[in-house]
């Protein structure tokens, strides 16, 4: 929470952000050539962050860790952001059996948590919702999302349109959350597309914090066609961090 630091300034709330887009091999990073940063995704979200005003109000930290990078202590973060991955929660590796005991420990202190594509499903996972294939082929573009009357109200879709757009890129999603979850966006193929899971915890299906191009990059060329057309600008998306940081206190509206 926003607090006094020892010295009787105002002390910065720190976020963590927690990269495991793919270990080395699992894609071409050639492919982001042209993405500014790369590959790196820790880069990605800290230029989402300036570039939507919030670098400057909180301490920002990223770290890899499908590149072989520590977690930090978790009890030294106000909030924590999960990001997407390349990898599928079935694929069992070990930094994901890593990433869920250490997650246990936010979950105990309701520490704000934040998950997005791969980060929800796993999240998800955790309390016993399945994870399956998407009928139909994967979900990859931008579209517009269905809010339920619950998500309307929810605080982390505050200020954006009633049908917000977001980015897509997914083969697999969230099957029969637990009864407690609190179902706030979805649709017939997808019927867990965002989720207050009680305790500060919020995952989300798609990407509020993705570049148009750097998915257009990603979806290039996959063996079901090219969807690198299928992707627009998406400016009011980010506004969901800001949401999320308020709507639990770590960050004064």
């Amino acid at each position: 929470m926003v607090g006094e630091a020892t010295n009787g300034s105002v002390r910065r709330p720190s976020l963590l952000f927690v990269s495991m887009i793919g270990e080395p091999g699992r894609y071409d990073p050639a492919i982001f050539a042209d993405v500014e940063g790369g590959d790196d995704e820790v880069f990605w979200f800290r230029s989402m962050l300036r570039k939507n005003g919030l670098l400057d109000a909180i301490s920002f930290t990223g770290v890899h860790v499908t590149r072989g990078e520590a977690l930090p202590k978790a009890e030294g973060f106000d909030a924590i952001i999960v990001g997407g991955s390349y990898h599928s929660v079935h694929d069992n590796r070990p930094w994901q059996g890593m990433l869920k005991d250490w997650l246990n420990g936010p979950r105990a202190r309701q520490t704000p948590v934040l998950g997005i594509c791969g980060g929800h499903q796993l999240m998800a996972t955790m309390d016993g919702a399945d994870v399956d294939t998407i009928s139909g082929g994967p979900m990859a573009s931008t579209q517009g999302i269905s809010l339920t009357d619950a998500g309307r109200a929810h605080f982390l879709f505050d200020g954006l349109p009633d049908s917000p757009a977001f980015h897509f890129g997914n083969y697999e999603c969230v099957k029969n959350p637990p009864a407690d979850y609190t179902v706030l966006a979805a649709d017939d193929r997808m019927p867990a597309m965002a989720l207050d899971h009680g305790g500060n915890w919020f995952s989300v299906q798609f990407h509020p914090e993705a570049d148009d191009k750097a998915f257009a990059a990603s979806w290039g060329d996959e063996e079901e066609g090219d969807f690198s057309d299928k992707y627009v600008p998406t400016p009011d998306a980010p506004r969901i961090f800001w949401n999320f940081l308020t709507g639990t206190g770590v960050l004064k509206k």
